[in-house]
């Protein structure tokens, strides 16, 4: 029996999320990949020996004629046109425009990887050593992503300053912070972004009110600068439809991370949920990843015996609203279930509901039972299994309900609730009338949806109560 919970993300806090991280030799990697870091690397080492430069520190036309041939620096409307190439080459020769050139060149004078000398440009020194250590590459990186971000600018007018309201620091902060705190992975439509963070009933904005029609476009515009750095990804713009969605990237992580303590802000990383508490720590694992999960879990239980994580874990998943804090226990004691089996059976005894659900599904899912002890606890504790199950899923709101329905591996399910309806409030889960409703209103079949109206009914009508435990 599976946990199946979209994701959704998490709420502002005022320490971050945890967050889980590559390894510093693959960001590194994903470093150097991103287009600026890329392109100003390349025409560091272009550069070598020596480029004359003009009192500007620019190299002369015929020098940026040849590293644009070289190192591929073509304006975005000639990637897929090479028969115009020549052409706008002719063009640089008459003192055309040659931004695709000048940004990535001030970004290799900014960063320190071009050294000027008697009219000269050369590579630092010790340019190709640095650039095979990751410490050095992402300090660069991250150099480069706030310069980014704190130039960015929504409006298209291409002016020197961009209109108020619409700047990287005034568009971006509170989007790549709902994006930080969202479970790692996930995709957010921009229309949410606008509509949750930059919009949002009692938002701090800079965004004067005659531009708020645009503000999808005007972040959109934004956030693809941004893009540039490798911290988002967002749909190529022939791709991106009617709904755009934002990611945030292992890259944007680390550099979110990065400016998040340069201004106090707590983020720690998953390895650092080791020594919190069962309820932390089940509440930080309910926000995370498939993958981040199980990167948490091992060192939290290492900290344990397998005994002593079942004591804290049961004494912390009690009460109304904590259905997803138990579905998160029952994935950490998944782990050692074959060793705690014994403390585990004893659980389905408790006079709490809450630790027998726990104890309940982790013994369903450890596949030690024979079918007949299954069929046993199913008969016994199902109804109160399967509404803790859904109302876990719906943590992010009632799309989570859909997202278990259509996994094939839960098919059905919802069907144990409909066998027994007098037994099924009986089981007292406080989200019985809650998941009922939800079911009632986007289950796919019209007879059960029926189905679950009557029992929905029916307990009102007799006047169950969920319990408190």
């Amino acid at each position: 029996m599976p946990a199946h919970e979209p994701p959704a993300p998490g709420h502002r806090q005022v320490s971050a999320r945890p967050v889980s991280l590559p390894p510093p030799q693959e960001l590194a990697h994903a470093a150097l990949r991103t287009a600026l870091l890329r392109d100003a690397l390349g025409l560091a080492l272009w550069c070598a020996p020596a480029t004359p430069v003009t009192p500007h520190g620019l190299p002369a036309l015929a020098h940026v004629r040849d590293a644009v041939r070289r190192l591929g620096l073509w304006p975005h409307a000639l990637a897929h046109s090479p028969g115009d190439r020549a052409a706008w080459l002719a063009g640089v020769a008459a003192g055309g425009d040659v931004v695709d050139f000048v940004v990535p060149w001030e970004t290799a004078v900014g960063l320190g990887l071009v050294v000027f000398d008697d009219g000269h440009a050369r590579p630092r020194p010790d340019l190709r050593e640095r650039a095979r250590a990751p410490e050095h590459v992402l300090d660069w990186w991250v150099r480069v992503f706030e310069n980014t971000f704190e130039n960015a600018q929504g409006d298209r007018g291409g002016g020197p300053a961009p209109e108020p309201g619409t700047s990287g620091p005034e568009l971006l902060p509170h989007v790549l912070r709902f994006l930080y705190e969202a479970p790692d992975g996930c995709r957010a439509p921009l229309d949410t972004l606008v509509r949750d963070v930059l919009l949002a009933p009692g938002a701090v904005s800079a965004l004067p009110e005659r531009l708020r029609p645009q503000a999808g476009e005007l972040l959109l515009h934004a956030l693809r600068q941004l893009a540039m750095t490798g911290a988002v990804l967002l749909p190529a713009p022939a791709d991106a439809g009617d709904a755009p969605a934002v990611e945030l990237t292992p890259l944007g992580r680390y550099g979110m991370r990065r400016m998040l303590q340069e201004v106090g802000v707590a983020a720690p990383l998953i390895g650092d949920l080791a020594d919190a508490g069962a309820a932390e720590f089940l509440d930080t694992l309910a926000t995370l990843s498939a993958e981040g999960q199980l990167t948490a879990v091992g060192p939290w239980l290492d900290r344990r015996t397998p005994a002593g994580a079942l004591r804290e874990i049961a004494t912390v998943v009690s009460g109304p609203d904590s259905a997803r804090r138990r579905w998160a226990g029952t994935k950490v004691l998944n782990a050692t279930s074959s060793q705690i089996e014994h403390e585990l059976r004893a659980l389905l005894h408790s006079a709490r509901p809450a630790v027998v659900s726990l104890a309940a599904i982790v013994l369903l899912t450890s596949r030690m039972l024979p079918q007949d002890e299954i069929d046993e606890i199913m008969s016994e504790f199902g109804p109160w299994v399967v509404i803790d199950m859904f109302a876990a899923s719906m943590a992010g709101g009632e799309a989570g309900v859909r997202f278990l329905l259509d996994a094939d591996d839960t098919t059905g399910i919802e069907r144990i609730l409909l066998t027994d309806p007098v037994r099924l409030w009986e089981s007292e889960h406080p989200d019985t009338a809650r998941v009922l409703g939800a079911l009632a209103r986007h289950h796919p079949d019209p007879e059960t949806a029926a189905a679950v109206v009557r029992v929905l009914d029916h307990g009102r009508a007799e006047g169950w109560t969920p319990w408190t435990d």
